[in-house]
């Protein structure tokens, strides 16, 4: 364990000035630069109650330095032969120790058994969209900041390290929640919502059902899906889950479901460049809502009805990559009903992009022809 007279912040703090001598706010912007407030609680004003501490440890002196210029002069601080001592220390115990992580995920899954099973997956994909723009914002600073010291730029590969195992995990383990015996939600005493994604359907086997119209947390998006979808869910999530909450204070279960989305580019899709494409990113929610909470003002959620009425779907397990066949058969088997495709290319996505096992509904509505 590190040193009980050495705090974490303590050492994040001591280990910059072993570096160099440094002033409060140079200490700042390094913190920020280096992105060290993924894992130590520094805020601004504390910066400088530390550096008292440490100085009062006698770990650090301070010298005022004049500033360039007419500004004020700056409180310097520089390790002592003390302060490299406990420092090293420190830094040799926080390396040799592993330590337990306080993590309210872990609290979610001791209690996974209790909740609903496409609640649970469903609050998964959300973890596993967050880790993914964490992914990307962590190699977004680690690129504006190259060329990095060895030792900064492991602070970033070992987070970039840390989220792609964890992001692993979580969307293999998605597959095995949907596996488990399900967990029925509690009965509310009201008529239960029909879900766009059925209970059974069997893989490759095309059908007909019919389907009522449905309330959709909806964004809409024009680019490359891998790209837009990742701005996408992180929204439809947060403005469903913030509903979710809102709604369990009065006493309403509400279970947030699989993700879906209609496509526009017609049938001609294949020739449309994947940067023109068209969609509708949603998450069904309880009739009658008519706001949701903005997790992003720059991504907006709009509250839109889904008409549905007959519809003909087929269970797709496989990759994106892989679906043209499946979607042909569909087209055949509606043609074959005597149908025609009446609205947009839909799809629900019972499982995560690269899991082991992708399942994927796709959807049309349809009409006899007039």
């Amino acid at each position: 364990m590190i040193p009980r007279s050495i705090t974490n912040a303590e050492l994040a703090i001591l280990g910059l000035l072993v570096e160099q001598p440094r002033h409060g706010y140079e200490i700042e912007q390094v913190i920020t630069e280096r992105g060290m407030r993924e894992w130590t609680d520094l805020g601004f004003s504390s910066i400088y109650y530390v550096l008292g501490r440490l100085e009062q440890a006698g770990l650090v002196t301070a010298k005022a330095v004049p500033a360039a210029g007419r500004g004020p002069s700056r409180r310097v601080h520089t390790v002592t032969p003390a302060g490299h001592g406990a420092w090293r220390a420190a830094t040799l115990a926080a390396l040799s120790t592993p330590v337990a992580v306080d993590r309210p995920f872990l609290l979610g899954l001791a209690h996974l058994a209790g909740i609903p099973t496409a609640e649970a997956t469903a609050a998964l994909a959300a973890y596993a969209t967050a880790l993914e723009s964490r992914h990307s914002e962590l190699a977004a600073q680690r690129r504006a900041q190259a060329p990095l010291p060895w030792f900064a730029d492991a602070l970033f590969d070992h987070g970039i390290a840390l989220i792609k195992a964890e992001h692993a995990w979580v969307t293999d383990f998605i597959d095995r929640v949907s596996t488990e015996s399900p967990v029925s939600p509690p009965n509310t005493g009201g008529s239960p919502m029909p879900s766009t994604a059925p209970a059974r359907m069997k893989a490759f086997e095309p059908q007909i059902t019919t389907l009522p119209a449905r309330t959709m947390a909806v964004v809409r998006t024009t680019g490359d899906p891998a790209e837009t979808g990742a701005r996408a869910f992180p929204a439809l999530y947060g403005a469903a889950y913030a509903l979710k909450f809102a709604l369990k204070k009065q006493g309403i279960t509400f279970a947030v479901e699989p993700p879906c989305a209609r496509w526009f580019n017609g049938p001609d899709w294949r020739a449309v460049p994947r940067s023109e494409w068209t969609a509708a990113w949603a998450l069904p929610l309880p009739d009658g809502t008519t706001e949701v909470t903005q997790k992003d003002p720059a991504v907006p959620v709009v509250i839109e009805t889904w008409e549905y009425g007959s519809v003909a779907q087929v269970l797709h397990l496989g990759t994106y990559a892989e679906e043209e066949p499946t979607i042909e058969k569909l087209h055949a088997f509606i043609a074959e009903q005597g149908l025609e495709i009446a609205g947009p290319h839909e799809e629900i996505y019972l499982s995560r992009p690269g899991a082991a096992k992708q399942k994927t509904i796709v959807r049309y509505q349809v009409r006899r022809p007039a």
